[in-house]
C-alpha cells in the first residue's frame, strides 16, 4: 500500500468521530464536554508531536507517523493532519453547538463530509483522475464527484440510520452538505480543508433544518 493510500485511510477512520462525541454530548448534556475532550486531545497531541520531534517515540504514536507521513513532515510537522483535523471538529462544535445551538447530527455530518468526502476525494483523484477543475488544475473532475458521491452517501446513512430522518429529508440535508463541503474542497484557497469543509458542510445543513 503507497503513502497516499494509508493516510487517506487513516484521514477516513475519522468518521468514527462524531459517534464517541455524541457519547460525551449526551451523557453530560453539554457541549462543554465533547469540546472539551477535543481540545484535550489537542495538547496532548501537541505535546506527543513536540516529543517525537525531539527524539522521543511514544508508541503507536511514532508508528502512526512512520508510516503515514511524508518525509518532511516528520521532520517539521508530525501529526500535523490530524492535528488540523481535530481543529476543524472543534470549531465546528464550538460554532454550531454552543454558539448557534444546533442539533447535534450538523455537526456530525459535517464531520463525515470532513472525514469521508475529502478522503475519497484524494484517492479516487489519483486513482481515476482525468479531466482537471477548469479553476483549479490540481484538483480533478472525478475526484471531487466521487468524493461528493461517498461523502453524501455516508451522511444520508447517518441521518436515516442514527436519528431516523425521513429519506427524502435526509437526502436534502445530505446533498447540501456533500456539495457544499467538497466545493469548498475543490477551491484553490489558502484556509486548510481540515477547517474550513466541517464548517461549510453543517452551514449548508444548518440552513435548511
Amino acid at each position: 500500500m503507497d503513502l497516499e493510500t494509508r493516510r487517506q485511510l487513516i484521514h477516513m477512520s475519522g468518521a468514527v468521530t462524531p459517534f464517541y462525541l455524541q457519547f460525551f454530548y449526551e451523557r453530560f448534556s453539554s457541549w462543554l464536554a465533547p469540546e472539551a475532550l477535543v481540545a484535550g486531545m489537542l495538547l496532548i497531541g501537541y505535546c506527543i508531536a513536540y516529543l517525537y520531534k525531539r527524539g522521543v517515540r511514544i508508541p503507536v504514536f511514532a508508528t502512526l507517523v512512520d508510516i503515514a507521513e511524508r518525509e518532511d513532515v516528520k521532520t517539521h510537522s508530525p501529526g500535523k493532519g490530524t492535528f488540523r483535523f481535530f481543529l476543524g471538529v472543534l470549531a465546528t462544535m464550538v460554532v454550531f453547538g454552543s454558539l448557534f445551538g444546533a442539533p447535534f447530527f450538523v455537526v456530525g455530518s459535517g464531520i463525515l463530509v470532513l472525514a469521508l468526502g475529502d478522503s475519497m476525494s484524494t484517492l479516487a483523484g489519483k486513482k481515476l483522475g482525468r479531466r482537471r477543475l477548469p479553476y483549479n488544475r490540481e484538483k480533478s473532475v472525478e475526484g471531487s464527484l466521487i468524493g461528493a458521491g461517498y461523502a453524501f452517501l455516508g451522511v444520508l446513512l447517518y441521518l436515516a440510520i442514527f436519528y431516523g430522518v425521513e429519506t427524502g429529508h435526509a437526502a436534502k440535508l445530505a446533498l447540501a452538505a456533500a456539495a457544499a463541503g467538497m466545493f469548498f474542497e475543490s477551491l484553490p484557497l489558502k484556509v486548510d480543508d481540515n477547517f474550513l469543509i466541517p464548517l461549510v458542510s453543517s452551514a449548508a445543513m444548518y440552513a435548511l433544518i
